[in-house]
């Protein structure tokens, strides 16, 4: 939806919203989950594991190749350095396709070598700024030996069980979280957004933010 529409329709909901409030009711702060909409801002999808239950769980689904990833990474990337305390945070490669094998499997490789954090955005700068066809294994593994990557233990990785059984839980994720698209973000396994539904990666974030608002309310909620 382009994004002056979006507007438009959120403006009508809300509105509606509004006047359908009883009177004297309560209103809360604008700014802190109230605004959100189901539906058009984000969705409930039914509830997935957490892999730290204390805290509200962040994920990302992104593949390396997508255009819309790449231009989000700035507005993670802020996010990130202001993160609250209580929120764990990590990346998901989405997988829909056969395409993105290649730069799927490099991330579960590059995890394993322990350089998947300082290649992260390096990937992105190589790919969609540069140009580098990473999407190619041989182009991919002469870009990660210029990177100061080990060649062998690269190739042995690429080509093992236990990146192929990474490669499937995360094909085996994208379609349990119901990611069609990417970026999408799905917020303490229940609660996903993506850039599609928010009109663009600026708003991702900061419906991203209201999400763990609403979640941290309905956590206090349970007590």
């Amino acid at each position: 939806m382009h994004g002056s529409r979006r507007r438009l329709l959120r403006a009508l909901l809300l509105g509606g919203a509004a006047l359908a409030a009883r009177p004297g009711a309560a209103v809360e702060p604008m700014g802190a989950a109230v605004d959100l909409l189901e539906e058009l801002d984000y969705r409930v999808i039914a509830q997935q594991p957490l892999a730290d239950p204390a805290r509200i769980e962040v994920v990302e689904f992104f593949y390396y190749g997508c255009r819309w990833c790449n231009e989000f990474e700035p507005h993670l990337d802020d996010w990130l350095r202001r993160k609250p305390a209580d929120v764990a945070f990590r990346y998901q490669p989405a997988i829909r396709n056969t395409r993105w094998l290649v730069l799927t499997k490099a991330f579960y490789a590059f995890q394993a070598l322990g350089v998947q954090p300082k290649l992260h955005g390096r990937i992105y700068r190589a790919y969609h700024r540069e140009e580098v066809n990473l999407e190619d294994e041989v182009v991919l593994t002469a870009w990660a030996l210029k990177q100061g990557v080990e060649l062998k233990p690269l190739e042995k990785l690429l080509g093992s069980d236990a990146v192929m059984a990474q490669v499937q839980a995360a094909r085996e994720a994208t379609y349990a979280y119901e990611i069609e698209t990417t970026p999408s973000v799905v917020v303490d396994g229940r609660y996903l957004t993506s850039s599609g539904m928010t009109g663009g990666v600026g708003e991702l974030m900061r419906v991203v933010e209201d999400l763990i608002v609403l979640a941290r309310r309905e956590r206090a909620s349970r007590g």
